[in-house]
């Protein structure tokens, strides 16, 4: 574990109580990814699950690729005070622009999971999004998995492009919004030991005014799908830290 900042705050539930934990998936996925992550958490946690419009169950609704849309969307659905905000990939930059805006004190604790810090983040080709190949590459390249399956499936096809497409764009407009931005509250940040994708995860720490700590998980990605027991137990280990 590396700390890489002196200073401290206590952040997550006091006197027994259930620690309230909000769960932001990673892109193209609805709260339905936690599935396994949240069994595993059992009663431990109140576990909160937030899902993005067009993901989901709620599929009907019109995509978002605005971060400030976002951020409105997912605050209202955390239903009042939350210890934590768990985030994976593109959650986690979600996660770190809502725990920067919900009134609450203290300041929730964001726990980033497989993402590089968007201060270090490059630029993504959104004008290399008009199909889905070049859509399908971007994603891949920055650490996602679509089955092929899916790609060589022409009605599926169809119905994930928009998606993958769509959160892309979002995926930008969150690294514009939270580039230089900072929480009050601390920043515990995850990786797996095979995620190549996630580089410089020290530099999270410009995202706080607490404190930063990176942990090394065995696994690649997508954290909570390849070992939701381990995914569970770190969490619950960070929250009584």
């Amino acid at each position: 574990m590396n700390d890489t900042s002196a200073r401290t705050r206590t952040t997550g539930a006091g006197g027994g109580r259930t620690p309230v934990v909000a769960f932001i998936p990673p892109s193209c996925c609805g709260s339905g990814y936690f599935r396994g992550l949240r069994r595993a958490l059992g009663g431990r946690v109140d576990f909160r699950p937030v899902e993005l419009p067009g993901h989901g169950r709620r599929y009907r609704e019109a995509l978002l690729t605005r971060a400030e849309s976002a951020v409105a969307d997912v605050t209202a659905q955390l239903g009042g005070h939350v210890d934590a905000i768990y985030g994976e990939s593109l959650g986690s930059y979600i996660g770190l622009a809502v725990a920067a805006a919900v009134r609450q004190r203290p300041c929730p604790l964001l726990i980033a999971a497989s993402n590089s810090p968007p201060s270090v983040r490059e630029r993504i080709r959104t004008e290399e999004l008009g199909t889905l190949d070049g859509a399908v590459a971007t994603l891949t390249a920055m650490g996602g998995e679509i089955p092929d399956e899916v790609v060589r499936t022409p009605e599926l096809a169809e119905r994930l492009y928009p998606v993958i497409r769509d959160d892309l764009r979002l995926s930008q407009s969150f690294i514009d919004l939270t580039r230089a931005m900072t929480t009050a509250g601390d920043v515990r940040v995850l990786a797996g030991a095979d995620d190549s994708a996630s580089v410089r995860l020290e530099s999270w720490a410009d995202h706080t005014t607490g404190r930063c700590e990176v942990t090394i998980l065995p696994g690649g990605h997508l954290l909570s799908a390849g070992d939701p027991a381990g995914v569970a137990e770190t969490v619950l280990a960070l929250l009584r830290s």
